[in-house]
């Protein structure tokens, strides 16, 4: 049996304007797998796009077809799946498990390197920088992406967090297991299993807080932090009512089941509890409508998006064991900041526009319009600059780190990956997802211009039983 598999496309940023279309072909051949690059002109870009037939001991998901096309500048590629069995869960697959297919995207029209165009000036909006054009990082994306993004959807949806169908709707078509898979590239099945529960757990507790029953609710964003923190801290034992705590105790509880050293548990925890504190500082700040300083809100922002969870985790799906004078060198935590700001900045710009409609003030917009005299398209530029200028500083730092011996240093680029691959990810995932964009997104994936929502009706604090139970 085997599976096609088409994993990544991976843009080398040139800025080579290739007209025709050039194919070089490399075929590698090792046991059991079989790999072939072409090297052809993408959105303005000479792009990699690998392909590979992977064969399994037993059959999983069969790809039917994978199909490439090219015209152009462009590149287009159309995968159709079927499921022809059932798929692993955890580690024991269920009988009755059917998993929700879930297309691999094609990124076709990624933003190119070229001026916004002119848009009908009668429409307020705003236009967006072009993050791809300027990083230096290629994307990667995880050959297990399917099947296992539709177990843990489904997986999340057995454990009924989505408080209705139509919440359930919206959280999967957000298409987590994608950002998983394009910050994990490396990771092996049973970890990116592990890895792609965690990062639905986290954006189902995150929504909670974001535009749920917690999002001002003080006292309610105290006591769920603590219950998921009592989850991680004794994920066998520790019981509660709370779905998101259930969660959160069973990843963890197969992560430590499956390996993971003594400082990459210390870092997720601690990591952790920096999230719970900072969500609940930035709840008291919706609260009572405070927008922090700049300096404060960056601060701040670098634990609310969970970054350094992340960073824990990618530690855990490479299976590194590396040693706490590494992560206490000032230019790993240098690349570590700049890694967390691009990501968290960058999100704030991709979410601006729900955020605005919403009337929700904790963004770096909104802190630069405030306290920097701003106007909107002016506090854009400053967060894209200051996106860039972090990558530009990312990449410096990584240059001029000192050697820890052969050992360390053969192992310390699995962890970089993890760095770069969140950097990279948080762009295109964004541009791919309808998280931010809804419909619109490929439209503004196109000419990286935004056209702002009306204002929403205020929401109210929606009932979570479950919490409210504990």
């Amino acid at each position: 049996m085997f599976t096609w598999i088409s994993s990544l496309f991976r843009s080398s940023h040139s800025s080579d304007n290739v007209k025709d279309v050039e194919s070089a072909f490399q075929t590698t051949v090792k046991p059991g797998v079989v790999q072939t690059t072409a090297s052809v002109p993408f959105a303005g870009r000479k792009t990699n796009i690998v392909f590979g037939i992977f064969f399994h001991g037993r059959p999983r998901l069969w790809w039917q077809s994978v199909m490439s096309f090219f015209k152009g500048d462009s590149a287009k590629v159309m995968i159709t799946m079927s499921n022809k069995a059932s798929i692993k869960q955890d580690s024991k697959p269920a009988k009755n498990e059917v998993a929700r297919k879930r297309p691999i995207s094609s990124f076709a029209n990624i933003p190119r390197s070229v001026p916004a165009p002119e848009c009908d000036s009668s429409v307020p909006g705003y236009n967006i920088t072009d993050f791809i054009a300027h990083s230096p990082y290629q994307l990667h994306v995880n050959p297990h992406y399917q099947p296992v993004a539709a177990i843990s959807e489904k997986w999340l949806d057995d454990h009924g967090v989505h408080p209705s169908p139509k919440k359930r709707a919206a959280f999967e078509a957000c298409n987590f297991g994608l950002l998983t898979a394009m910050c994990y590239a490396e990771a092996p099945y049973e970890r990116f299993r592990v890895l792609c529960d965690f990062i639905n757990c986290l954006f189902a507790f995150d929504d909670l807080t974001d535009e749920g029953g917690l999002r001002k609710d003080n006292k309610g964003t105290r006591k769920a932090s603590d219950i998921i923190m009592n989850s991680l801290w004794h994920p066998f034992t520790y019981k509660t009512e709370f779905r998101c705590g259930q969660v959160f105790a069973s990843f963890w509880g197969r992560a430590l089941e499956s390996g993971c050293s003594e400082g990459t548990h210390r870092r997720f925890l601690e990591a952790s509890d920096l999230y719970m504190n900072a969500v609940h500082e930035q709840v008291i700040c919706r609260a009572t409508a405070r927008i922090p300083t700049v300096e404060e809100f960056i601060k701040l922002r670098r634990d609310t998006g969970a970054l350094k969870m992340c960073f824990a985790a990618g530690e855990y799906g490479a299976g590194l064991d590396l040693p706490d004078e590494v992560f206490d060198h000032p230019y790993i935590k240098i690349m570590e900041n700049c890694s967390n700001d691009v990501v968290v900045i960058s999100n704030d710009v991709y979410s601006y526009n729900i955020e605005q409609a919403q009337g929700d003030t904790f963004n770096i917009l909104e802190v630069c319009m405030k306290h920097e005299n701003l106007n909107l398209q002016q506090a854009m530029d400053f967060a894209g600059q200051l996106v860039n200028d972090r990558v530009d500083l990312y990449t410096a730092t990584k240059a001029k780190l000192p050697s820890w011996g052969p050992e360390i240093d053969a192992e310390l680029p699995k962890y970089f990956q993890v760095l770069e691959d969140w950097m990279t990810a948080g762009f295109y995932w964004s541009l791919e997802s309808k998280r931010y964009f809804g419909d619109q997104v490929d439209q503004v994936r196109k000419t990286l211009r935004v056209d702002l929502l009306p204002r929403q009706t205020p929401r109210g604090q929606m009932e979570i039983p479950d919490l409210d139970r504990c």
